[in-house]
């Protein structure tokens, strides 16, 4: 468990109403593990935006408490944006001429899974999809019933072997808890989607091009409430596409073909598969994303 578990269901509306209705809001995470805010009642609607900024480095679990009404009925692209707070992706890698694999991602509970490293071969074999976060328990009303969040996990970075840079892993989703102590509304969006994994640099003479990096996982999104008014929304827990490998450096052996793209990370769905290196001169193509959506 991160943090201690809080047993008042909808907080004690210390942090006041929260209320907007147009424009972008941003909570700041200070690097934090868990953040939980206790609102008296939450408003999002028009054309207004929740979003968030420097989560932790292995994801940050976001809890949103309401003693009152939540109303959730912005037509923004998002209404509720905590994407990108997952686990950090692989640092995109410099490779010496013998080659280098990728980098790690990050993930919420464990260093040990992330996207799989891109190899560095000449048209090298993509990384594979990494494994599974571990769920983390956040225990309601000190009842048994634990609510399990995982933040998404960072992907790897691609590999390489020349003196460009690969591409660096995207972020996973965060995870995000609403509690609502009496009637939800909800008719928006909200995204706890991973990132996609930046192309990989274009290889030098002779040299193959870098891979890309893995997509970030999908997040976890859970909203508990007490009455119900509409529930017509959408969450979205889409995988990033791994990124496209970079392109083979041609001559002097004209034939060089580019690095497969990284992997994309896991979380609960299967990560996706790498993109295959592409011909001389050519870019690798785009790893899938994992394949769950919610």
């Amino acid at each position: 468990v991160i943090g201690t578990p809080t047993l008042n269901f909808g907080g004690d509306g210390s942090d006041g109403i929260l209320n907007i209705t147009s424009g972008t809001t941003t909570i700041n995470l200070n690097s934090a593990n868990l953040v939980i805010r206790n609102y008296a009642s939450i408003s999002i609607t028009g054309t207004a935006n929740l979003a968030f900024s420097n989560p932790a480095t292995n994801g940050t679990i976001v809890v949103l408490k309401s003693q009152g009404d939540v109303i959730l009925t912005s037509t923004a692209t998002s209404l509720i944006t905590a994407s990108s707070l997952g686990g950090a992706g692989g640092a995109g890698v410099t490779a010496d001429a013998d080659g280098n694999n990728g980098s790690v991602g990050n993930s919420t509970v464990t260093q040990s899974n992330y996207g799989n490293l891109g190899f560095s071969s000449t048209g090298g074999t993509a990384g594979a999809g990494g494994a599974a976060s571990t769920a983390v328990g956040y225990f309601l009303n000190g009842s048994m019933k634990v609510i399990r969040l995982t933040c998404g996990a960072g992907g790897g970075s691609g590999g390489g072997n020349n003196d460009t840079s690969s591409g660096a892993g995207g972020r996973g989703g965060g995870a995000l808890l609403i509690e609502c102590n009496a009637a939800l509304n909800f008719s928006g969006t909200i995204t706890v989607a991973g990132a996609n994994g930046s192309v990989g640099g274009a290889g030098t003479a002779g040299n193959p091009g870098m891979g890309g990096g893995g997509g970030g996982a999908g997040g976890t999104c859970v909203i508990l409430y007490k009455d119900l008014t509409a529930n017509t929304g959408t969450i979205t827990v889409t995988g990033g596409n791994g990124g496209n490998g970079g392109s083979g450096g041609g001559a002097p052996d004209g034939a060089t073909a580019g690095t497969g793209a990284g992997g994309g990370a896991a979380n609960g769905f299967a990560g996706g598969a790498g993109g295959a290196g592409g011909a001389d001169a050519t870019a690798g193509v785009n790893g899938s994303a994992g394949s769950g959506t919610g």
